[in-house]
């Protein structure tokens, strides 16, 4: 993925390993202990205190995103420097963590997952899976065993991000602070405006600070378009009469209203009425989001006015069409919600439940002169 990195547009190709990164932090998982408190009286087994250790020295050779990553790459990674210290062969596996038997008998097993550790009972058979090459085909796969071949080979990792990631160190120009600072940000692709707060069934105007509103009322009764009929069959006659005609759906009708806006977003001025084409073609995406979900109500609505384009929200669809004249509709993207418009461009967020508890935001932007959908942001959140 291309990203502005100090100011220099550069191809970051590991951007997925950063994501995962992102997502291990915000899910740190854990079992019990972490690995640098070593063991507590109750379990003092040299054995384990060894592969503690031993994993506790391996984790802090790992540059960042490769110690955040949640990921079975990682600890087999773990598992294979630990396998090269010992002197008998392990009982040991990857399945959300690292696992490493020290009992056969009772199952007595040492799992560790991220830096912390816990004691568990596990007597099934489990088959050595942390060969490498068993996770070949894993974001991240060239990384790890670049670095494992380093710490087995006892030479330094530092030069980590030169090695898979020329470009970005060069454009950092080797400078440690910058560097730091645009790994911190590497999820960032773009300046992230303030977000604005949008207001149920009402369109601000961002050029020229106005709101405006549009009342829709029932207006009679129009033949379905559907196109299908009634059948009817009148029982209070002597002789049942029977009747067919075209079934009858309610019309609806709007008056738009626009009111002037101070600079807090306060009203200035009251309600008036107004004409503006593109509302007509907002009303007809009401109408017709309505019956194709056979609403009782019609949907709510948010949205914005800016550069001569209306962009709507009609639960969580993104719509944008002309503001000044009849324009076909163009549906940008669903399941997602506004987070602003500005400088002709619309940005908006996309939600992923990574966990119950956890969400990857992502925010794109779109820009409404060219039509080209760009992505701003990744986010983890609670």
């Amino acid at each position: 993925m291309k990203k502005l990195v100090n100011g220099k547009i550069v191809d970051i190709k590991n951007i997925a390993l950063f994501e995962q990164a992102m997502e291990g932090l915000a899910i740190r998982n854990t079992t019990m202990s972490k690995t640098s408190d070593g063991l507590n009286g109750s379990i003092d087994t040299s054995a384990v205190k060894r592969y503690i250790k031993q994993y506790d020295i391996f984790f802090k050779y790992m540059p960042y995103p490769l110690y955040a990553v949640e990921s079975d790459v990682k600890y087999a990674t773990l598992g294979n420097f630990i396998k090269s210290l010992s002197k008998e062969e392990l009982d040991i596996w990857v399945r959300n963590g690292l696992n490493i038997r020290i009992d056969k008998t009772t199952g007595m097993t040492l799992k560790i997952v991220n830096n912390t550790w816990s004691i568990i009972y596990d007597t099934k058979e489990h088959k050595d899976n942390t060969e490498m090459n068993n996770f070949s085909n894993l974001t991240g796969y060239k990384e790890y065993n670049w670095i494992l071949n380093k710490v087995l080979n006892k030479e330094s990792t530092s030069d980590f991000y030169k090695v898979f990631m020329p470009e970005f160190v060069a454009a950092c120009n080797d400078n440690q602070i910058i560097l730091k600072w645009e790994l911190e940000n590497m999820l960032t692709f773009g300046q992230i405006p303030q977000r604005r707060a949008f207001k149920a069934n009402r369109l601000i105007d961002v050029d020229d600070n106005k709101e405006y509103f549009i009342d829709i009322y029932s207006d009679g009764t129009i033949e379905a378009t559907d196109g299908r009929s009634v059948y009817t069959i009148n029982f209070t006659t002597k002789e049942p009469t029977s009747s067919v005609r075209k079934r009858q759906e309610k019309a609806y009708n709007f008056d738009a209203y626009v009111k002037d806006l101070d600079e807090n977003g306060s009203e200035k001025s009251k309600m008036s009425k107004t004409r503006m084409i593109g509302l007509m073609t907002m009303f007809i995406e009401l109408c017709g989001y309505k019956n194709a979900k056979e609403l009782k109500e019609f949907p709510t609505y948010y949205g914005a006015i800016s550069g001569g384009y209306i962009v709507l929200n009609i639960e969580g669809r993104l719509i944008v069409f002309s503001k000044d004249r009849q324009s076909e509709p163009k549906l940008v993207a669903s399941g997602i919600e506004l987070y602003t418009v500005e400088n002709n461009k619309v940005y908006f967020t996309r939600s992923k439940g990574v966990t119950d508890s956890i969400a990857k935001d992502t925010l794109y932007s779109y820009n409404l002169k060219d039509g080209i959908t760009r992505i701003c942001k990744i986010i983890y959140s609670y």
